[in-house]
């Protein structure tokens, strides 16, 4: 048996915590970099990339 009532407490809080993340990911991503920030992790994925080709010859 189904209820026809409004949504519980707990969907709506769900829905509150999803527009908050929404709006902290968005502020995220319009903030400028730092260029040492972009130069290590340009560093990290090479070294991953390094890390990955050795690991499927040997």
């Amino acid at each position: 048996m189904s209820r026809t009532g409004p949504p519980n407490l707990a969907s709506q809080a769900s829905l509150g915590v999803d527009r908050e993340i929404a709006s902290l990911l968005s502020a995220i991503e319009h903030e400028k970099v730092p260029d040492r920030l972009t130069q290590l992790a340009i560093e990290l994925q090479n070294e991953l990339i390094q890390k990955r080709r050795h690991e499927t010859t040997n």
